[in-house]
């Protein structure tokens, strides 16, 4: 009786399998680089181009698909063939609209003499995360408050690569809480070291007293594969060992990386242990 019983419980365990689906808008338009997770955990995915995306989950797990622009949606994993989002509606709030002047500017985060020989990379596993810097409000940045460009430098095995810029406004204790800009800010990097400067100016960008968080995101895309090739591994091995390109080139620095989850919340802190801080040039108007 005993061992019919263990028999009973052992089929009743949900099985780790591998989620295909689609992620479409309203009108059946395949939605690019959608985030997709398994609800509670750290484990997530991006959506290709064509919005088609491939997960790993338990049947009786929950998949979260986010999008900017989008409301999120959550669905059973056995329930994702077809994914469509809705369009989120932004209330307009009665608020004073202040463009930039454009006639004063200044850089913020110079890093030279600083030797950026550090690279923030994204193993080929089933973690996501964003690799971010705060920015905290100082007289210069009151001086020049909106953001025109920024630089940073990355370093690629493939090229072209996607990453995707998130900006984050930020509560007081400097804990990020939303995303500034509602649409991707792609960057596609080339192979090799690289500078990479992202021009913001058309989103007024305007730096609030309590700072702002700048980060980039890696996504988990196909052409962002990059397969290393060890002496003696079987092709076995060699599936499972790549990585997400690029990375994110860093110095020893005060400002430390921050690591943050896809919805923008921090980490475990034991992830914050580091003393890498991302060089990440500002250029300011006013």
């Amino acid at each position: 009786m005993k061992s019919i019983i263990f028999f009973l419980l052992f089929i009743s365990v949900p099985v780790l399998s591998q989620v295909k689906g689609i992620v479409k808008d309203e009108s059946g338009n395949p939605i690019s680089y959608a985030s997709i997770s398994v609800e509670n955990q750290n484990i997530g995915t991006t959506s290709e181009e064509n919005g088609t995306f491939s997960i790993k989950a338990k049947e009786d797990e929950n998949l979260i698909f986010s999008a900017l622009g989008f409301e999120d949606k959550i669905l059973k994993s056995n329930e994702v063939q077809e994914v469509i989002l809705v369009k989120k509606l932004f209330e307009l709030e009665e608020i004073l609209i202040e463009n930039s002047k454009k006639n004063k500017k200044t850089t913020i985060g110079k890093y030279s003499g600083q030797k950026l020989e550090y690279t923030l990379g994204n193993t080929g596993r089933d973690n996501t995360h964003i690799s971010a810097k705060f920015i905290r409000y100082s007289e210069e940045i009151r001086q020049h408050p909106f953001i025109s460009t920024i630089e940073f430098t990355t370093f690629s095995h493939v090229n072209n690569a996607i990453l995707r810029v998130r900006i984050f406004n930020v509560d007081h204790k400097g804990i990020p809480t939303n995303d500034v800009v509602n649409e991707d800010i792609l960057v596609y990097v080339k192979k090799g070291n690289k500078n990479n400067t992202v021009n913001l100016s058309e989103y007024q960008i305007k730096i609030p007293e309590e700072g702002i968080v700048i980060g980039f995101e890696y996504l988990k895309l196909e052409q962002n594969k990059y397969f290393n090739n060890v002496v003696g591994q079987t092709e076995e091995q060699r599936q499972k060992n790549f990585s997400y390109e690029p990375g994110i080139k860093c110095f020893l620095g005060k400002n430390k990386v921050i690591f943050l989850n896809k919805d923008g919340s921090i980490r475990n802190e034991s992830d914050l242990k580091t003393n890498l801080e991302i060089g990440l040039k500002i250029s300011l108007t006013n």
